[in-house]
């Protein structure tokens, strides 16, 4: 008899995400990190750097194309988001493995897309994370369930980016891809493939349409067809904060200069070798870990959307600080690594407290009818505007230098703000209970065909 799903208790639940979203920090961090380092001390520029930043976030803004196959698609023998899960787990192993044949600095074009069909492995994974979290997460749970998510994906980013800067400064580069696909491959067979699901009901819509007409094909197409009516009412029909959400989603996410290829090119103009590059990226990402838990500790008792107009505010202060450091328009003169790790380590804390906080006002504004296809849409537009950041930061930055792209982005931070008292929850959400786990759930449910 198999014992409780752990998605059945909320330690259980927590546990369950964090791991998850870990997998998902750990590739992250390498090519985020460890590959924008490689890139920077083999003399790349800002500007081309920028744009391999911004092409590892250019795959998830087409989230939404997942989103529907992830809804409609069910592979209910082996579990609807489980088999999602491990199947773009394997894929992102593979891809990874493939990348290792290529040198940073040597065929960037073929390096960056390389990169890009891995993270559309990555993000395909991360939809479907996200459905399973908005359909088990009950409200009173998410701020702190993210504030552990995201907290354990800023250390899968310190595993995958700092750990890989370690090993290629004591063993070499190529040993790098070995050590982050080993990882991924662990939990992979530890965690997702152990994944027991929540019993999925076949809707009566759905039913009626396949009793009609008598086949698979017309079942998918009732289920597309009730699919797209559950889509219009997330968006349209559940107050004004799913719409309003969207518009909030393109504007930046607080100061971000710190938080994207520039926080890494800086360390390397400093002149700090690839350790020492990595011991501080730890400190920041376990910084930022601990912003995240609590963010959504804080969040959960005192308002999601009052606290994160405050940590958007918190981004910005280290970001200017560090900015009115600089003596001079190009270059990092007036900047010693003390400076820049004490700036580093109050944005990493401020990024993390926004982290924790932002994802459950994003849940709360999501239906749980389209649960993939709504989340997945405004983390794609989220990384839409990390895409367009990154690349107008590296081009701003190469022109006219460092400081003088952190004030601006300072300025754009503020944007934001206008649009969080809008953002209430959506209507169909309120009220909306966690399905029941239950052992091996996905193994009873009645098929779809007859």
């Amino acid at each position: 008899m198999p014992g409780r799903s752990l998605l059945a208790t909320p330690k259980g639940r927590l546990t369950v995400f964090s791991l998850l979203y870990l997998s998902e920090g750990i590739p992250f961090g390498f090519t985020a990190i460890a590959f924008v380092t490689f890139m920077r001390q083999q003399g790349l520029g800002l500007d081309v750097i920028s744009a391999f930043t911004a092409s590892l976030y250019a795959p998830w803004a087409f989230k939404p194309l997942w989103g529907p196959l992830v809804d409609l698609i069910k592979i209910k023998r082996f579990g609807h988001y489980r088999f999602w899960i491990a199947a773009a787990q394997m894929m992102m192993i593979v891809t990874l493995g493939v990348v290792m044949v290529v040198k940073p600095g040597e065929n960037l074009q073929l390096l960056t897309l390389l990169v890009i069909i891995h993270n559309i492995f990555a993000c395909c994974q991360d939809v479907a994370i996200d459905a399973l979290a908005v359909t088990v997460l009950p409200e009173k749970e998410r701020g702190v369930a993210n504030g552990f998510m995201f907290g354990a994906s800023y250390l899968g980013q310190a595993v995958g980016g700092s750990g890989a800067l370690f090993i290629a400064g004591r063993v070499g580069y190529e040993a790098t891809f070995p050590y982050v696909c080993g990882l991924l491959l662990l939990i992979l067979l530890t965690v997702t493939l152990r994944l027991q699901e929540p019993v999925v009901q076949v809707s009566a819509a759905i039913g009626a349409a396949g009793r009609k007409t008598g086949s698979l094909v017309g079942q998918i197409i009732g289920e597309a067809v009730q699919y797209g009516k559950d889509l219009y009412t997330g968006f349209f029909r559940s107050g004004p904060g799913p719409l309003v959400g969207v518009l909030f989603c393109i504007a930046p996410a607080g100061a971000l200069a710190m938080g994207l290829a520039l926080g890494s090119t800086m360390m390397v103009d400093l002149g700090m070798s690839e350790e020492e590059i990595a011991k501080v990226d730890i400190y920041f990402t376990v910084v930022a870990a601990l912003g995240c838990v609590a963010g959504g500790w804080i969040s959960d008792r005192l308002g999601h959307r009052k606290m994160l107009a405050v940590w958007y505010i918190l981004t910005a202060v280290p970001t200017l600080w560090l900015a009115q450091q600089f003596t001079s328009g190009q270059g990092m003169e007036g900047v010693t690594v003390n400076i820049y790790t004490i700036a580093g380590l109050g944005y990493s804390f401020a990024s993390g407290l926004l982290s924790g906080t932002s994802m459950a006002v994003f849940m709360g504004l999501s239906s749980p009818l389209v649960a993939a296809t709504q989340f997945s849409g405004y983390m794609a537009l989220k990384n839409l505007m990390y895409t367009y950041s990154a690349r107008w930061q590296g081009w701003y930055a190469a022109d006219h230098g460092y400081a003088a792209t952190m004030h601006l982005d300072v300025v754009l931070a503020i944007i934001p703000l206008i649009a969080l008292p809008f953002l209430k929850p959506s209507t169909r959400s309120r009220g909306v209970k966690p399905a029941e786990v239950e052992p091996e759930a996905v193994e009873r449910d009645e098929p779809i065909a007859d």
